[in-house]
């Protein structure tokens, strides 16, 4: 496997979790008993070359995924836990799952994720000339996340703290979670869809994710009781101010000549003064030249 974005495989992957366990990956669940139980008994013959007894784990169920898309490496993902879920399935949009701990499950706010979710999907649908491209979309919070979120396709991942818990979440918690929500749906498209050739352009992922996402929160009359979203994007605007007036600053689209070196790319200047230019852009040349040149280039890449 090579950590490069331009090139992408399909991926199969089987899960032997306890039987109260969930397991959700980019793609759905194969409802295949026969094959299930093959699995086992392979997994099972390999367990004991290397003497671990999967007895000792208790009931386990076995949970083959049919094969994703063709996707890259950084996209693929699998999480398995004590989580629960509920879902959301609304004709001419993707089957929508929520997970998190069965421990919290009863705290949370769904109504209000699903509703932005569903906003995003339908306005993105339509700006980028391109329907949800994928065949599901689940959302999980994760209590061991080290960063925000991230864009797996088909199962994004989301820090505990971006959970909407309590029967009134504050405001500012709720526009947190709905731009960060929005932002990983754009990447459905920005950098799953049409994935850049290599790191020099992170940028066309995190610069287009963060200001679509503000776009989409001005547009999209599902989330319009967010009045003050530029306002917060100003936070990734001086985000980008500040890194770029210390010696480590560096152009939007710059040389990496490794993965190691592409890691110190998720900064201000990759999200804030990319996603700033961008809004320029935008005012400069209209909605309408906008979109018409996405929908080229999704069509094209």
């Amino acid at each position: 496997m090579f950590d490069q974005p331009d090139l992408k495989a399909s991926w199969t992957a089987t899960a032997i979790v306890p039987t109260d366990w969930e397991a959700v990956s980019n793609e759905f669940p194969e409802a295949n008993e026969e094959r299930s139980q093959v699995d086992l008994a392979q997994i099972k013959e390999v367990a004991g070359i290397f003497k671990v007894d999967l007895n000792s784990f208790g009931d386990l169920k076995v949970i083959p995924f049919k094969q994703s898309y063709k996707i890259a490496s950084y996209l693929y993902c699998i999480c398995a836990g004590a989580y629960r879920y509920h879902e959301k399935n609304t004709e001419g949009l993707p089957p929508m799952k929520i997970y998190a701990r069965k421990s919290i499950i009863g705290e949370l706010n769904f109504d209000e994720m699903f509703n932005v979710t569903q906003a995003g999907i339908k306005f993105y649908s339509v700006f980028f000339g391109q329907v949800y491209p994928f065949n599901k979309y689940d959302q999980i919070f994760v209590p061991e996340h080290n960063f925000g979120a991230m864009e797996n396709v088909g199962l994004v991942t989301y820090n505990e703290n971006y959970l909407l818990r309590g029967e009134v979440p504050s405001l500012a918690k709720r526009l947190r979670f709905a731009s960060t929500n929005l932002h990983e749906l754009a990447h459905m498209w920005f950098g799953n869809l049409v994935t850049m050739k290599w790191w020099n352009d992170l940028w066309l992922n995190e610069s287009f994710a963060t200001f679509m996402s503000f776009v989409a929160l001005d547009q999209a009359p599902e989330v319009s009781y967010f009045e003050t979203h530029w306002v917060t994007f100003l936070q990734y605007k001086f985000w980008g101010i500040n890194d770029d007036v210390v010696s480590t600053t560096h152009p939007i689209t710059c040389t990496i000549n490794g993965t190691d070196e592409a890691e110190n790319l998720f900064d201000g200047i990759s999200y804030g003064k990319g996603a700033s230019f961008l809004k320029q852009m935008y005012n400069m040349l209209g909605r309408e030249v906008i979109t018409r040149g996405l929908g080229i280039y999704f069509t094209r890449h």
